[in-house]
Order: structure tokens, then sequence, then C-alpha cells
């Protein structure tokens, strides 16, 4: 039996010093649950963080997504290298051919081309993501499909549409019956109404002052595909173990589960390749299959697979501070669980030129880059009116040899670059898995 004191030693403190008001870990490791929590669900209304409170895990969501879609392609209802088009006849994009060249597979792996960080409408009316795949004429196109992948939202909304028209009914509802249901995953819920008379957490943001709950929901229900489920650690605990082979053959079989871990697209950082859709990495010879989730940087979620070793880890936190308590959790996990101990090495560094200076459009916020490197993120007024938490400065660093980025903080892993078009000038800043297009 595996001792988890020093790990719930560790999320005790560091959920305070990095002013975590609440947090709860689940760890699946040699076919036993375990699950760890700390703090409270809210600062206003400090009920205690249990193995039952909801959290909104935000993106993790897109697997869910994607685990439906492909239980409909092991039936024949859907065709991953099949156009989009085929199954919603009039979508239109801005450029008439990547409209028609656009496939299942495209919107899975992230190389759609399109923007991908669009902003969200204010409906739960029962038609909003269809209302909402009928303006993607607008969005820029900024690589024909298939050639790079960029993290892109606004291919799960499309995705989630065509498993609404496909199965005939919402995609919540389809959700639920091919992926929560079977899995027993009774505690995991799309709309806030279910969340409402259930223990759950709400986002705080941080101030000097300490954490304060942001008095807003994150995400309506068009964005419900990308990154819309509420669910306990417990229900995720279970979801993992699903992709890990410890369940039984529905909603996917083993197959297909392989199929979604395997590399389908080379990316190079931050990750070593995507699957369908997981983000995949490697540490000390083990490969982590991954998605994590950030709902408006109020409520930050991680979750890894070591499928190899039949483990998993996820942290589920209620402010921005929780993606770096996530990674702490995961770092001790493989560390002194799997013996996977990080690799720290130091990239060797360049100085920064002034050609890289500029700003850099991702659709819901601009990253000004400074001819030190240091990126500002600018969100949209929207946001910013909504209480999404922004992010904090940066300061890049060019890697050696080429146009790679790391962090100068710490440096010893890429973490970007920048793009050239074919005159050889920087067209993109490619940072956090997102191509953002210059601008000025």
């Amino acid at each position: 039996m595996a001792d988890l004191n020093p790990l719930q030693s560790l999320l005790d403190s560091e959920a305070t010093s990095l002013r975590v008001p609440g947090a709860a870990v689940g760890v699946l490791l040699d076919g036993a649950e375990h699950v760890l929590t700390t703090g409270v669900a809210s600062a206003d209304a400090p009920a205690p963080v249990t193995a039952d409170t909801l959290f909104q895990i935000g993106s993790t969501t897109k697997t869910i997504t994607a685990t439906a879609a492909m239980h409909l392609v092991e039936r024949g209802l859907l065709d991953l290298d099949g156009p989009v088009r085929r199954y919603l006849p009039d979508f239109r994009l801005s450029d008439e051919r990547a409209a028609e060249e656009l496939t299942v597979r495209h919107l899975l792996t992230h190389t759609g081309g399109f923007l991908g960080d669009i902003d969200d409408g204010a409906t739960w009316d029962t038609d909003a993501l269809a209302a909402s795949i009928r303006s993607y004429d607008e969005l820029p196109q900024l690589f024909p499909p298939g050639l790079i992948a960029s993290y892109n939202n606004a291919g799960f909304r499309l995705l989630g549409r065509v498993i609404e028209v496909v199965c005939d009914e919402p995609y919540e509802s389809a959700v639920s019956r091919i992926v929560l249901g079977p899995l027993g995953m009774d505690s995991s819920f799309f709309f806030p109404w279910d969340a409402a008379t259930r223990p759950h957490a709400v986002g705080h943001t941080v101030r000097d002052d300490g954490p304060h709950v942001a008095h807003t929901w994150g995400l309506f229900r068009e964005a419900m595909p990308e990154g819309g489920l509420l669910s306990s650690v417990r229900d995720q605990l279970r979801y993992a173990a699903f992709h890990l082979g410890l369940g039984g053959e529905e909603p996917v079989t083993s197959a297909t589960r392989e199929l979604m871990r395997a590399e389908h697209v080379r990316v190079g950082a931050p990750w070593a390749g995507i699957g369908l859709p997981w983000l995949l990495d490697d540490r000390a010879g083990l490969r982590l299959v991954t998605h994590g989730g950030n709902i408006g940087n109020l409520q930050l979620s991680t979750f890894v697979l070591v499928p190899e070793r039949g483990f998993a880890v996820t942290t589920l936190t209620n402010s921005a501070p929780g993606k770096a308590l996530g990674e702490l959790v995961t770092d001790w996990c493989l560390e002194h669980l799997l013996d996977a101990k990080p690799e720290r090495t130091r990239l060797t560094l360049r100085d920064p030129e002034p050609q890289y200076a500029g700003s850099y459009d991702a659709g819901q916020w601009t990253v000004e880059v400074d001819e030190h490197l240091t990126a500002r993120f600018v969100l949209r007024p929207a946001l910013v009116a909504a209480e999404v938490e922004g992010f904090p400065d940066m300061q890049l660093a060019l890697v050696e040899g080429g146009d790679d980025l790391t962090s100068a903080a710490d440096p010893s892993r890429r973490i970007g670059r920048f793009l050239r078009d074919d005159a050889g000038e920087i067209a993109f800043l490619h940072l956090g898995g997102r191509a953002a297009r210059r601008v000025a």
C-alpha cells in the first residue's frame, strides 16, 4: 500500500502557500483509488472540499467529447476521415477550400487551421451550438487543415454539433447516454442547475488580500463540448480507470482507446504530440497521456494517465494558482510513486532580437511582445467584464539555434516557437499550443 501521507502534507501546505482555497486529488495506483482533499469549496461559504465536490473540469471535457465521437466511429455512424460537410452540408468557413477539406480527424487533433479561441454567447437555449457554428465563416483561416496543430476550442464546439446531428439529440444528452451513464459517472453534469443542489466549488480571483469568489459561471451552452463538464474527483477516477483499460468495452473498445492515445500529430512544444485528442508528453522514459482544463483562470484541473503503469492522477482546484498546485502534485506522484524524477536540463539561450517584437492576436486575447521578449497578455474587454482572471506577464527567452522559445525563469524545456511565412518574416507566435497571428 502506497504511503500518500507526504502527498497530503504537500497538498495542504502548497494550497495554502499558493492561495488555492480548495482542491481534490485523485490517484489510481495498482488498481486502487486514493482521494485526498484540502480546503474549502468557496471562500464565502466555506464548506470543506470532499471526494464528491463538483468542480468545473474545463478542457478535460474534450476527451469525453472525443470518446463519444469515437463510439460513433466504431458503430459506423461517423467517419474519422470523413468531411465535416457530410454531416453538416451547410457548414461554412471563411476559406471555401478549407471548409471542403475539413475532417473529423482535424477537429480531434486541433489541426482545423481556423481561429480556435472565440467569444462565448450567454444563452442556455437548445440551439446554442447550431447558432454558434453558423458564424464560423467569420473566423480567420490561419492555416490549411492538417498543416499545423494549434489548440482549437472552436473545433470541439463544431465536433459537438456533429455529434448532435448524428445522434439527433442535444450534445449533453448524447454524451450522457454514450459515456457518462455506461461509466457510472453519476456525479458529472453539464448544467448549472444540476450543480446548484449538490456540493460544488466556485472559482476565485486571487488578490493581495487573498482569494475572492468570482461571481460568474464560466461557460454557456455552446461551449459545453470544449469544456463544460462538472465532475467530482471520484468520477474522474472512474473515467481514468476506463481509459487505462480497467473497465469493459463500453463506450469504446480497448483498440479504440489505444488509437486515441497514439500520436497522430507531432507538435514539438509544449507537447511531444497530440492523440485523439490526448496531449502527449514523455517523462523519464514514460509516455504521459494528459489533458487538463482551465475555466477562465478560476477553476483549473490536471489529468494525467501513464498507461504502461496503469497509473493516473488528477487534481481539481478553484483558483488560478491551481495550475501550479496540479503540476506539483503530478511531479510528486511521478517521482515518488513511479520513480520518474523530472529531468532538469538547461537549454542554451541566445539574445533577443527586435524582429520578434510585436502584437500577436490569439482571438480572445492579444500577446504583446516587447524587444526584451516580455510577453504581456491583454484580454478582450468582454472577458474582463466577465471577471475572467488574466494571465501574468511571461519573460520568454530564445533557444540557441532557431526560433524556439523557453521560459527565462525555467529554461529547462521548450514551450513554444515563432513561425515564419514564406518570405522568412515572423508571422505567428506559437505558445501554449496556440498559434497567435502577428498583427503589428
